[in-house]
């Protein structure tokens, strides 16, 4: 099956070949392998390693690489001839594309808070407490792991927080769910459906209901990243950048060196002030996008 995805490909060059059905296949059962083989590697390693912290980070290295890296590499080069072109990292984006992303992902942390803090208080019917109850136990044990992961008041402690969480799980995530998984869709579905589904599964993979929707609409965000720009790159530096805050704000926090909490700004509905951060941030945010788009529409 023949599919140019944008840009289209110059005359002369090559077009992409690929039997997506097939590849979203061995796609599954790849993830589906390497994800059982790192759960016993996981037990192995928080078995063998005293230290629980650098237990923890060797996992999330082994994790990022088996479930995510080596799934999609391996499909992109089973399916096709063109492997780079099929994961779009073949090409870099514009400057002036990534410095705007950059800057929405800046000014939508007040409207990403408000939306987290919603998700955060949703409550589910009486007759599924026990299911909620239980959510909410895998969210806080998630939390402490990804707190644990992240400890440390040093430089250097900061430093392995970046490449761990921003870089390599940034770069492994999307290489997966954006280059691999959403790529492979937009073969057979409309490329929007493509983005969508991708970014449910994208949210639905970290079984956090409770940060269900801010994922799910990041997600989405990163896909259209992709779409616009052609280039795997653009969604990776995103997502790096997203990333490496929480890092960042984690490691103030611990140093009680953070004058505000980040994670509160604009997310409190009683504060007038703070309503007034979310309304701007959240328009801000949609012209950003917009702009984005529009750029990507010239480009092409």
């Amino acid at each position: 099956m023949i599919k140019p995805y944008p840009p289209t490909p110059m005359p002369g060059q090559n077009r992409l070949v690929i039997r997506p059905v097939v590849s979203l296949m061995l796609l599954g059962c790849l993830f589906v392998f390497f994800l059982m083989a790192t759960a016993f590697i996981m037990q192995f390693l928080i078995g063998k390693i005293p230290n629980q912290a650098g237990a923890l980070r060797i996992g999330a290295v082994v994790q990022d690489l088996l479930i995510f890296v080596i799934p999609a590499i391996a499909t992109a080069m089973v399916s096709t001839r063109l492997p780079a072109r099929l994961l779009l990292v073949d090409n870099m984006p514009r400057l002036n594309m990534l410095l705007l992303t950059l800057i929405v992902m800046l000014v939508s942390v007040p409207a990403m808070n408000m939306l987290v803090e919603w998700n955060d208080s949703v409550t589910l019917p009486q007759s599924l407490s026990a299911i909620a109850n239980e959510m909410r136990a895998m969210e806080e044990s998630a939390q402490k792991s990804v707190e644990l992961l992240m400890g440390g008041t040093s430089v250097g402690s900061l430093i392995v927080s970046i490449l761990i969480i921003g870089i390599m799980a940034g770069f492994s995530e999307e290489l997966f769910f954006r280059g691999a998984l959403q790529r492979l869709l937009s073969f057979s579905l409309n490329i929007h459906v493509a983005i969508w589904l991708s970014a449910f599964i994208f949210s639905a993979f970290h079984l956090q209901f409770f940060g269900f929707f801010p994922r799910f609409l990041l997600g989405a965000f990163f896909g259209y990243l992709l779409y616009w720009s052609g280039s795997l790159w653009l969604p990776v530096a995103a997502h790096v950048f997203n990333n490496s805050l929480v890092a960042i704000v984690q490691w103030l926090r611990q140093r009680e060196t953070l004058p505000v909490d980040v994670d509160k700004i604009g997310s409190q509905t009683s504060d007038s002030s703070e309503m007034i951060l979310f309304a701007v941030s959240l328009i801000l945010t949609i012209v950003g996008i917009i702009l984005i788009a529009r750029m990507s529409q010239k480009k092409n």
